[in-house]
C-alpha cells in the first residue's frame, strides 16, 4: 500500500495481492483515523460479499474467485468498541460485464485499487442495536 496526504484526505493505492479490509484497518490504526468516508475503484482477483438478513440477523456471503472490476466502492470508518471499524460496500463486474455487489467481507487486489479516504472531524461510534442485530452509528 502506498499513500499521500492532501489536506484532510489520503489518496491510497493498494497493490496486487493485498487484502483490502485488513490493509485499510491497519492504515486507520497507523494514522489514528477514527471517522472517515471511503471511495474507490480498481480490480480484484477474489471477493467475498453479500447481504444482511434482518429476519435471521446474520450476513450471507458468497465468494467470487476471478478477475473483477470494482466499478464503485464506498464506505466509512467509525469507532466500534473503541477501535476503527471499516465498513465497505461495492459493485463489481465480470468479464461478461455482469454486475453483482453488496457488503464486502474481504477482497484481494488483482491489479490495483485506488482509494480516497476523507477524514471526518467527528467522534461517531457504533453501538449494538438489539432489534437490528448490528453495531449502528450512534448519531
Amino acid at each position: 500500500m502506498k499513500s499521500i496526504k492532501a489536506g484532510n484526505k489520503f489518496v491510497i493505492k493498494i497493490e496486487k495481492g493485498e487484502e483490502v479490509l485488513s490493509s485499510l484497518l491497519e492504515f486507520c490504526l497507523t494514522n489514528n483515523i477514527k471517522n472517515a468516508s471511503i471511495s474507490g475503484l480498481g480490480a480484484v482477483e477474489w471477493v467475498s460479499c453479500g447481504y444482511y438478513s434482518l429476519s435471521d440477523k446474520k450476513y450471507h456471503f458468497k465468494q467470487y474467485d476471478g478477475m473483477y472490476e470494482v466499478l464503485n466502492m464506498t464506505g466509512n470508518v467509525c469507532l466500534k468498541e473503541g477501535k476503527p471499524f471499516v465498513h465497505l460496500h461495492a459493485i463489481f463486474s465480470d468479464t461478461e460485464n455482469h454486475t453483482f455487489g453488496g457488503h464486502v467481507e474481504e477482497m484481494r487486489v488483482g491489479v490495483v485499487l485506488e482509494l480516497s479516504i476523507e477524514i471526518l472531524e467527528t467522534n461517531i461510534s457504533r453501538i449494538y442495536n438489539e432489534e437490528i442485530g448490528l453495531f449502528l452509528m450512534d448519531i
